[in-house]
Protein backbone atom coordinates (compact mmCIF):
# COMPACT_ATOMS: atom_id res chain seq x y z
CA UNK A 1 0.00 0.00 0.00
CA UNK A 2 1.14 3.27 -1.05
CA UNK A 3 1.34 6.15 1.41
CA UNK A 4 -0.90 9.21 1.39
CA UNK A 5 1.24 11.87 0.10
CA UNK A 6 1.54 15.23 2.50
CA UNK A 7 0.63 18.41 0.87
CA UNK A 8 1.93 21.75 1.80
CA UNK A 9 4.93 20.82 3.52
CA UNK A 10 7.47 23.61 3.82
CA UNK A 11 11.22 22.39 4.14
CA UNK A 12 12.56 25.93 5.33
CA UNK A 13 9.82 26.14 8.31
CA UNK A 14 10.00 25.24 12.09
CA UNK A 15 9.51 21.02 12.45
CA UNK A 16 6.51 21.61 14.30
CA UNK A 17 4.28 22.67 11.21
CA UNK A 18 5.82 19.89 8.79
CA UNK A 19 5.33 17.63 11.87
CA UNK A 20 1.76 18.44 12.18
CA UNK A 21 0.69 18.25 8.45
CA UNK A 22 2.41 14.89 8.34
CA UNK A 23 0.64 13.57 11.43
CA UNK A 24 -2.78 14.39 10.21
CA UNK A 25 -2.09 12.65 6.98
CA UNK A 26 -1.25 9.53 8.73
CA UNK A 27 -4.30 9.64 10.93
CA UNK A 28 -7.13 10.54 7.96
CA UNK A 29 -5.07 7.30 6.23
CA UNK A 30 -5.49 5.28 9.01
CA UNK A 31 -8.93 6.38 9.86
CA UNK A 32 -10.22 5.96 5.96
CA UNK A 33 -9.42 2.32 5.95
CA UNK A 34 -10.14 1.03 9.68
CA UNK A 35 -14.13 0.92 8.75
CA UNK A 36 -12.98 -1.79 5.60
CA UNK A 37 -10.70 -3.59 8.28
CA UNK A 38 -13.27 -3.92 10.74
CA UNK A 39 -15.18 -7.13 8.48
CA UNK A 40 -14.00 -10.33 9.82
CA UNK A 41 -12.52 -11.20 6.45
CA UNK A 42 -11.14 -8.46 4.39
CA UNK A 43 -7.58 -9.90 5.11
CA UNK A 44 -6.34 -7.35 2.49
CA UNK A 45 -8.08 -3.96 4.44
CA UNK A 46 -6.29 -5.30 7.57
CA UNK A 47 -2.96 -5.63 6.09
CA UNK A 48 -3.40 -2.40 4.55
CA UNK A 49 -4.54 -0.67 8.24
CA UNK A 50 -1.51 -2.25 9.97
CA UNK A 51 0.78 -0.52 7.31
CA UNK A 52 -1.11 3.01 8.25
CA UNK A 53 -0.39 1.73 12.25
CA UNK A 54 2.84 1.13 11.38
CA UNK A 55 3.64 4.37 9.27
CA UNK A 56 1.91 6.59 12.37
CA UNK A 57 3.44 4.43 14.47
CA UNK A 58 7.39 5.30 13.62
CA UNK A 59 6.14 8.81 12.58
CA UNK A 60 5.30 9.56 16.10
CA UNK A 61 8.08 8.04 17.72
CA UNK A 62 9.98 10.76 15.90
CA UNK A 63 7.77 13.64 16.78
CA UNK A 64 6.64 12.72 19.97
CA UNK A 65 7.93 15.20 21.86
CA UNK A 66 6.06 18.40 19.69
CA UNK A 67 2.80 16.93 20.50
CA UNK A 68 3.49 15.65 23.94
CA UNK A 69 1.34 13.03 26.07
CA UNK A 70 -1.11 12.43 23.55
CA UNK A 71 1.00 11.21 21.22
CA UNK A 72 2.34 8.32 23.50
CA UNK A 73 -0.86 7.22 23.89
CA UNK A 74 -1.74 7.06 20.31
CA UNK A 75 1.88 5.86 19.56
CA UNK A 76 1.09 3.06 21.69
CA UNK A 77 -2.14 2.41 20.02
CA UNK A 78 -0.90 2.23 16.87
CA UNK A 79 1.84 -0.39 18.22
CA UNK A 80 -0.84 -2.45 19.50
CA UNK A 81 -2.65 -1.90 16.25
CA UNK A 82 0.29 -2.64 14.37
CA UNK A 83 1.50 -6.17 16.67
CA UNK A 84 -2.67 -7.76 16.21
CA UNK A 85 -3.08 -7.30 12.40
CA UNK A 86 0.43 -8.98 12.03
CA UNK A 87 -0.50 -11.90 13.28
CA UNK A 88 -3.75 -11.85 12.16
CA UNK A 89 -2.21 -11.42 8.89
CA UNK A 90 0.58 -14.42 9.70
CA UNK A 91 -2.24 -16.89 10.55
CA UNK A 92 -3.93 -15.63 7.30
CA UNK A 93 -0.30 -16.18 5.49
CA UNK A 94 -0.41 -20.26 7.14
CA UNK A 95 -4.20 -20.80 6.54
CA UNK A 96 -3.12 -20.68 2.99
CA UNK A 97 -0.42 -23.46 3.53
CA UNK A 98 -2.54 -25.42 5.33
CA UNK A 99 -5.72 -26.17 4.13
CA UNK A 100 -5.06 -29.74 3.87
CA UNK A 101 -4.22 -30.27 7.39
CA UNK A 102 -7.54 -30.02 9.19
CA UNK A 103 -6.52 -29.88 12.64
CA UNK A 104 -4.09 -27.04 11.86
CA UNK A 105 -6.14 -25.76 9.98
CA UNK A 106 -9.27 -25.33 12.19
CA UNK A 107 -6.58 -24.32 15.22
CA UNK A 108 -4.88 -21.40 12.91
CA UNK A 109 -8.76 -20.27 11.93
CA UNK A 110 -9.72 -19.95 15.87
CA UNK A 111 -6.59 -18.06 16.44
CA UNK A 112 -7.53 -15.82 13.94
CA UNK A 113 -10.95 -15.33 14.58
CA UNK A 114 -9.54 -14.58 18.48
CA UNK A 115 -7.14 -12.12 17.28
CA UNK A 116 -9.89 -10.28 15.28
CA UNK A 117 -11.47 -9.53 18.03
CA UNK A 118 -8.90 -8.50 19.97
CA UNK A 119 -8.13 -6.13 17.08
CA UNK A 120 -11.99 -4.80 17.10
CA UNK A 121 -11.81 -4.35 20.34
CA UNK A 122 -8.15 -2.11 20.01
CA UNK A 123 -10.10 0.00 17.97
CA UNK A 124 -13.28 0.53 19.21
CA UNK A 125 -11.62 1.30 22.39
CA UNK A 126 -9.10 3.69 20.68
CA UNK A 127 -12.45 5.32 19.63
CA UNK A 128 -13.93 5.34 22.99
CA UNK A 129 -10.69 6.57 24.50
CA UNK A 130 -10.47 9.58 21.76
CA UNK A 131 -6.74 8.29 21.19
CA UNK A 132 -5.91 9.52 17.79
CA UNK A 133 -8.78 12.33 17.91
CA UNK A 134 -6.71 14.35 20.78
CA UNK A 135 -4.16 14.86 18.52
CA UNK A 136 -6.38 16.60 16.12
CA UNK A 137 -8.64 19.23 16.00
CA UNK A 138 -11.14 17.48 14.55
CA UNK A 139 -13.12 16.25 18.03
CA UNK A 140 -12.12 18.92 20.16
CA UNK A 141 -8.16 18.42 20.82
CA UNK A 142 -5.96 21.44 19.99
CA UNK A 143 -2.48 19.65 19.23
CA UNK A 144 -2.38 19.45 15.52
CA UNK A 145 -3.78 23.04 15.12
CA UNK A 146 -2.44 25.04 17.93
Amino acid sequence: MKARGVVDLDPAAPLLPNAERIVRTRLDELRSLAPAALEPSASTAQHDLRIAAKRLRYLLEIVEPCFGPEAKAARDAAKQLQSVLGEIHDCDEMLAQVESIDSLFTLLRTRRELLFRQFSDLWRGSLDRHTFSLLSSESGGDQIDR
